[in-house]
């Protein structure tokens, strides 16, 4: 079940999460559905970043629907550690079912910063230490391992996909903290599986 993959702490967002530290705007309070529960977000709307990620579409398409909440916003509140560039990598999970967010995965976004195409796997942070993310990217940058491949996208980030062997393999091959994810449940969870590592900050995407 794809909702498992969400944390409690995704759940129980602090409103500080969503709001930038610097802005002293009153804060825009909203609603949205993440694994079938209202959850309640507040941000800037006069924040530069949210008018960037923000269409007419989904203006219309918040203002009328359950969800009230913009999806950069729901996006930013599940990946606090991330910067705009580098959240630029994943897309929103959309259950139709349940109508609420389940997750994110990596690919372009919609018009409703959900992806692009059916998404088939749900990404999860899995790493303890920031020096997982820099092991794995720097073994990218010199071809120390098999399949693994930076982006060229300005977001620093390294990636490899494949089956949850074939990564475990990669993993241990580069040693230390990197290794130490090989184990993950995340990344076992599934049978075709990438790892991403951006910021200082590993995510699983697993089915």
């Amino acid at each position: 079940m794809p909702a498992a993959h969400l944390t409690a702490a995704a759940l129980l967002i602090v409103l500080a999460i969503a709001l930038p530290a610097a802005t002293t705007a009153e804060p825009v309070f909203c609603t949205t559905r993440i694994a079938g529960k209202d959850v309640p977000l507040a941000y800037d709307k006069d924040e530069p970043s949210l008018r960037d990620n923000y269409g007419l579409r989904e203006i219309v398409f918040t203002r009328w629907g359950r969800d009230t909440c913009p999806s950069y916003v729901v996006l930013r509140s599940l990946t606090p550690d991330l910067t705009d560039e580098q959240r630029g990598l994943f897309c929103l999970r959309h259950d139709p079912e349940t109508k609420s967010v389940i997750g994110y995965d990596l690919g372009r976004r919609d018009s409703y910063g959900r992806c692009e195409r059916p998404a088939a796997t749900v990404c999860q942070r899995v790493n303890q230490t920031r020096s997982a993310a820099g092991q794995i990217t720097s073994a990218a940058a010199r071809g120390a391992a098999s399949g693994l491949r930076a982006l060229p996208d300005g977001t620093t980030a390294a990636i490899i996909s494949g089956s949850s062997g074939y990564i475990s393999q990669a993993l241990g091959a580069i040693g230390g903290a990197a290794a130490s994810i090989a184990a993950s449940p995340a990344l076992l969870a599934g049978a075709a599986v990438s790892v991403v590592a951006v910021g200082g900050a590993v995510y699983a995407c697993a089915e």
